[in-house]
């Protein structure tokens, strides 16, 4: 036996492949594709014998491979406008969980940095592999999405900021019904017999003066509410930030300048989490003396003290949607722009309460 040493081994051993399993099992690699594709015509012996292998050899489909082959990469894009925001965290965490249930993978994209960034992703997201992207603009108007034309790549809108009228060739639109949600929020006080509810979160920058904002649209909703109950007073506070401290700093001015409140419209769940904290640190009883709702029904929901009333927009059914009309493009439906509403549904729990 020669003790002459062999050839030298590569440091980083090549990935398996679907010939390297095919040939270990001295199957097609036909077969191995077809099992790896969970596609049917494999029996069902051979289909175990091909899955065992391709544990044990650890083998891991190629994205390049795979869009080679079927012109797919099974990727796609979710742009938000933040990866920090509570709530845009946990829509990430839903879409990845929808894409999964579709065998597909979802790649994050923060547009934070503005409207330059928000543009690159309309004119192809040249830097970021994907067949398709799911995209909720936050700072370009309708004046940009309907010069579009035609987007680039197939591409589902989410959020508020987009006009219905302005839906460019190529996209889709799922949207929250943001007036009517917060018209449910107030008019659910107003039911308890809160007679002077106030709405905290309006915004004063550029972004949220638009018309469909969802700091105009959640006000709407509030004010579309207070007259239809016969014309009661609004009282709208303007916060620094939808986050935690906005709505701590924005109810001490509240308390100060509208001591009649019994009741507040929160923004968002952030938001209110901030208004407990103040309330409390004010002595004020919630929900005895005043009354507080809020919107998302985020995990911390649950949590406060005490549990928050808000509004659940349905993230889970918001990113299947978006994700079927998305693969439908991705697969080669070429038709007319579609809008669809997503549900939503008024949580209640312990920070809202009938007057006494």
């Amino acid at each position: 036996m020669s003790t002459e040493p062999g050839p030298p081994r590569p440091s980083h051993p090549r990935p398996v492949t679907l010939r390297d399993v095919a040939t270990e099992l001295g199957v097609s690699i036909k077969t191995v594709s077809n099992v790896v594709n969970e596609r049917p015509n494999v029996g069902p012996r051979t289909r175990e014998r091909v899955q065992q292998a391709i544990r044990e050899m650890n083998y891991r489909p190629q994205v390049g491979a795979r869009q080679l082959r079927t012109g797919t990469s099974g990727l796609i894009t979710l742009a938000i406008p933040s990866l920090g925001s509570t709530y845009f965290s946990e829509l990430a965490q839903a879409f990845a969980d929808e894409a999964q249930r579709r065998r597909r993978s979802i790649m994050l994209h923060s547009t934070a940095a503005g409207r330059e960034e928000e543009h690159s992703v309309l004119n192809g997201f040249t830097r970021v592999l994907g067949d398709g992207v799911v995209f909720n603009p936050l700072e370009i108007g309708e004046e940009v999405l309907s010069g579009l034309g035609r987007t680039i790549q197939p591409t589902v809108l989410i959020g508020e900021h987009v006009q219905e009228t302005a839906l460019p060739e190529g996209s889709d639109y799922v949207r929250t019904d943001n007036v009517a949600a917060a018209h449910d929020a107030t008019a659910h006080l107003l039911a308890l017999g809160r007679r002077h509810p106030a709405y905290l979160g309006a915004l004063g920058d550029p972004v949220a003066r638009q018309s469909h904002s969802t700091s105009r649209l959640r006000v709407r909703g509030y004010r579309r509410a207070l007259e239809e109950a016969g014309g009661i007073a609004p009282v709208v506070q303007e916060v620094g930030s939808w986050s935690q401290e906005g709505g701590l700093d924005a109810v001490r001015t509240l308390l100060q300048e509208h001591p009649e409140v019994d009741g507040i419209v929160c923004g968002n769940d952030d938001l209110a989490r901030g208004v407990l904290l103040g309330l409390r640190a004010a002595g004020v009883d919630v929900p005895g003396r005043i009354s507080v709702i809020g919107h998302d029904d985020i995990h911390d929901a649950t949590l406060t003290s005490p549990p928050l009333t808000t509004i659940d927009p349905d993230r889970g059914t918001l990113a299947a949607t978006a994700l079927d009309l998305l693969i439908e493009r991705i697969g080669g439906y070429d038709g007319p722009p579609r809008v669809i509403a997503a549900p939503y549904r008024l949580v209640e729990r312990e920070s809202t309460a009938a007057v006494r």
